[in-house]
């Protein structure tokens, strides 16, 4: 009898996908069940209450230091693949675009 089918990554992702839910159904099963309470899902930190309206996190600068680091991959990876000749000109047409959109990018920055 020929095993290898079971080594195929579809038919492997399969059975540890259905391994893992008995493992969760059993656990499930054996488990406590949960009793409901009213602190508990009250803001809690470090001993005090936790006003969450006064905090909260801005996410801003990174995604627009991300966005820079993708554009000056995708810029660095076309500008090094123009061909050599009358077209590597235009490569200054791009690096002049790509400076403009981050200078675009970070005017947005309070």
């Amino acid at each position: 009898m020929n095993l290898d089918i079971l080594l195929s990554p579809p038919l492997a992702f399969a059975i540890g996908l259905g391994l893992a839910y008995l493992v969760y159904l059993f656990g499930r099963m054996v488990g406590a069940r949960p009793q409901p309470s009213a602190g508990k899902l009250e803001p809690y930190a470090c001993g005090e209450n936790f006003e969450a309206h006064k905090f909260s996190f801005g996410y801003q600068r990174f995604f627009i230091a991300a966005i820079f680091f993708t554009i000056m991959h995708v810029a660095v990876l076309t500008i090094a693949t123009v061909p050599a000749g009358v077209y590597a000109f235009r490569a200054f047409g791009y690096l002049v675009i790509i400076a403009a959109s981050i200078a675009i990018a970070y005017s947005g920055i309070d």
